[in-house]
Parts: structure tokens; C-alpha cells; sequence
């Protein structure tokens, strides 16, 4: 906890200063918090199994949602405007950082703050930035994706957008965070442990200009994927507890 506080006040330091007296960058922002992200993660022990390379350019990435970890861990590797739930924003200098970066606040449950969001997105997306979509709108544990919400892939289809699949889970499904679980009892649980193993795949940009088979085929990419994901991480499981296994 005392390395996420110190992390935390660094990040802010970095990104909210020079807000303060040079204005908003955005791209000075982002490079800040990849290379922060990275650190951070590592010193927290996330050991990240990767496969695939994230395309540079004006793309809407969409993932499953596990836990507050997924977005970050993306954003690492992703250079995005990834869209948060909007009570982000009244955090105590964490708002303001956040909103110096460029993340989009939505307030899921009003139409017209969804509304905003899809023209920020919009409006990030033809100034030539990656936006970073979670549209289940909600963490879980399915084996595969709940239904998607529709905005973004109405925008990417209209607009000829590519969407790029992401799926991510955890070895140890504990570390989903879902439910009513507090942010403090989860980060403890799960950052006690010395290593925390992830892995993410991203996919080859899709698209179309139907709605219907953007959600269809970014959909299932993703729900092969964490079915795909979940068979490694069992079969590592089998060859850690039984080593005769592997031969």
C-alpha cells in the first residue's frame, strides 16, 4: 500500500503540474503514464503473458472486464483514452490527473452522458488517438463475455472505425475483482501474494459496416480467447502440481 500511495503521488506529480502551468497534453500525459504503468506493474509482481501486438493508430479497443487491472494493464501497452465511470473524475487529485490525460467519464445510467461519451470518443478518434472500451459495463467471472452494449460499435461501423478484441483473465480468479468487494480488502488480497500471473491477447482489427457483425465477431475472438486462456492456465496448474505430467 505504501508503494501504491508513493506510485500514485508520483504519477500525479508528473501529470498534474505540468497541467497546471503548461495546459492540457494529452500526448505528454500518455507517455508519462506508459512508462509509470509499466514500472508500477512490475513492482506489484504482475508476471503479463502476452501475445499479439496492440496496432498504432485511431482504433476502438474492446476487452472483457475483470478488474480494475484490466484497463491498466492495457495501458501500459496501449497508448488510449481508455472511458471510466464518471465518479473517477471527483476523486481528489486523481480526477484531475485523470482528466489532464484525456480518460472520458460516462455515467452508465444516463442516456445523455452516454451520449457525451461517444462524442468524446468521437472527437478522440478523429484527432488520431486509440480509445479503450469495456462494454459488458460490468467485472465478472463467466468463462465468456456477458452482452455487449452497442455505442461504440454503432460509431465504429458508421465511421469505419477497426475494433481490436482484447481478452485478459487471471490465474487466480480471485483476483477478479466483482460483486460488492471493497477496492482496499481486493488490493490487499491479491497484491499480498508475491506474483500475480496475466494473460492478455489482442486481435487483429475488425470491420465492418454492420452492427450486428462487429459485436457477433469481436464477441466471439474474445470469448474463444478466454476459453483459450483459461485451458493454459489449467494445464500449467497440472504441470506445476504433477511434473510427470509434462513428460
Amino acid at each position: 500500500m505504501i508503494l501504491l500511495v508513493g506510485c500514485l503521488v508520483f504519477h500525479i506529480v508528473w501529470v498534474v503540474v505540468p497541467g497546471i502551468f503548461k495546459g492540457r497534453d494529452v500526448d505528454r500525459a500518455l507517455r508519462i503514464s506508459q512508462i509509470w504503468l509499466g514500472w508500477f506493474l512490475r513492482k506489484l509482481g504482475l508476471k503479463i503473458d502476452k501475445q499479439g501486438k496492440p496496432p498504432t493508430g485511431s482504433f476502438i479497443f474492446v476487452g472483457n472486464h475483470r478488474s480494475y487491472l484490466d484497463g491498466i494493464i492495457a495501458m501500459s501497452e496501449v497508448r488510449s483514452l481508455p472511458v471510466v465511470k464518471a465518479e473517477v473524475a471527483n476523486w481528489p487529485l486523481v480526477g484531475y490527473g485523470a482528466k489532464l490525460t484525456g480518460i472520458i467519464f460516462v455515467k452508465r445510467e444516463s442516456k445523455m452522458s452516454r451520449s457525451a461519451t461517444l462524442d468524446a470518443m468521437r472527437e478522440a478518434l478523429e484527432m488520431g488517438y486509440s480509445v479503450l472500451v469495456y462494454p459488458e459495463g460490468t467485472t465478472h467471472l463467466e468463462p465468456t463475455t456477458l452482452e455487449f452494449r452497442t455505442g461504440a460499435f454503432n460509431m465504429a461501423a458508421k465511421k469505419g472505425y477497426g475494433i481490436v478484441p482484447m481478452a485478459i483473465d487471471y490465474e487466480n480468479l480471485t483476483d477478479a475483482w466483482v460483486g460488492d468487494d471493497t477496492f482496499i480488502g481486493h488490493f490487499i488480497r491479491s497484491f499480498k501474494r508475491k506474483e500475480m500471473h496475466v494473460k492478455i491477447r489482442y486481435g487483429q482489427p475488425i470491420f465492418a459496416d454492420d452492427v450486428e457483425t462487429l459485436v457477433s465477431k469481436t464477441k466471439q475472438w474474445i470469448d474463444d480467447k478466454m476459453v483459450n486462456i483459461r485451458q493454459e492456465f489449467d494445464a500449467e496448474k497440472t504441470r506445476k502440481s504433477d511434473p510427470s505430467f509434462a513428460k
